[in-house]
């Protein structure tokens, strides 16, 4: 049962904003079994959210785990959508943002109320595949990328608004000119009021990325304190914690939090570009493919592999994914008969 409940369709319905298609695969999945019941369980957990906490910042962990117990599960881990979202591979599901916005918003916020549970120590968001959004009380917007995770106090918008950093997030803050918000990276603080950037700081790299769209930011680290400017691109480095700052591609480096993106004639070696950093996947192209052909088509929530069966059946290419998840396209060579 655990494997077939479609978390993101519930989701949709709950935050009325389901479209009639998703409505249909809903009342399909309802009318099976006793899944109507369970609905309607997270239908009364949702609404008691609603009602009753207005300040309240959950621990995600603790309580998903109380919610799984008055579940009767067996096991506590997040379960893949039947609603599919993006990830490197069709076969490769291991958290969807469906499940993450459920931890993070409804069920665990009404189990903390009534547990009892203190509101203190540590929130962390984890998001595994795709990307995640993540409203914070004080009225901004995180948006996660793959393998990324997001930690603050739950004293998070009352003393001060810091988060931790692991992976890439776009940040979207809520203007605050009395208490800064501060992402916390390793070796290095992006100190702001109210701004949009995209911040990158895989734990495996040696370089953390900073990439400013709108506003201003600070950057603190251990040798120095600089300002940065929009359409400005930071690198530091952990290891020698030096840092730069020029003029960068910033929307690129961010495409990846958009809805969509709008391929109109664009040639193959452009949109793989955009296609890893949509999915944060390394994508090996031969070279003679880069302007060979030509695509127009608009990119919302399709899989990766989705994207390049179609090209594939469109022009003579043929595609694998290793056990890395690296996805190699080539031209299919052609032989005489």
């Amino acid at each position: 049962m655990k494997k077939e409940i479609p978390w993101n369709l519930i989701i949709q319905k709950l935050k009325h904003d389901i479209t009639a298609e998703e409505e249909h695969d809903l009342t399909v999945w309802l009318a099976e079994d006793n899944h109507r019941v369970i609905f309607e369980e997270l239908q009364t957990l949702w609404q008691k959210v609603q009602e009753n906490a207005i300040n309240y910042t959950p621990d995600t962990n603790y309580y998903w785990k109380e919610l799984s117990k008055r579940m009767k599960t067996t096991e506590v881990k997040a379960e893949p959508s039947v609603h599919k979202t993006r990830s490197v591979s069709f076969k490769r599901y291991a958290a969807v943002a469906s499940v993450f916005l459920l931890i993070a918003l409804s069920c665990t916020l009404y189990i903390g109320i009534n547990l009892g549970r203190p509101e203190s120590g540590t929130q962390v968001y984890t998001n595994l595949s795709g990307k995640s959004k993540v409203y914070l009380s004080d009225g901004t917007q995180v948006c996660l990328h793959t393998n990324t995770s997001l930690s603050l106090n739950t004293d998070f918008n009352d003393n001060s608004r810091l988060v931790n950093l692991l992976g890439e997030a776009y940040f979207d803050i809520k203007h605050d000119k009395d208490h800064p918000f501060v992402v916390e990276t390793e070796g290095m603080k992006v100190v702001v009021h109210g701004t949009k950037f995209n911040v990158t700081s895989h734990p495996d790299s040696a370089n953390t990325y900073v990439g400013l769209v709108e506003g201003s930011v600070s950057l603190e680290t251990s040798k120095e304190h600089r300002l940065m400017q929009p359409g400005e691109m930071a690198t530091f480095n952990k290891l020698n914690n030096a840092l730069s700052i020029e003029r960068g591609d910033v929307h690129f480096m961010s495409s990846w939090a958009n809805d969509k993106i709008i391929f109109k004639g664009k040639p193959l070696g452009y949109i793989c570009r955009f296609l890893s950093k949509w999915y944060s996947v390394k994508i090996n192209l031969s070279p003679s493919l880069s302007d060979k052909y030509i695509y127009s088509f608009t990119l919302r929530h399709e899989t990766l592999e989705e994207i390049v069966r179609i090209m594939a059946r469109l022009n003579p290419l043929e595609y694998n994914f290793d056990e890395h998840n690296v996805l190699t396209i080539k031209e299919i060579s052609s032989t005489n008969p």
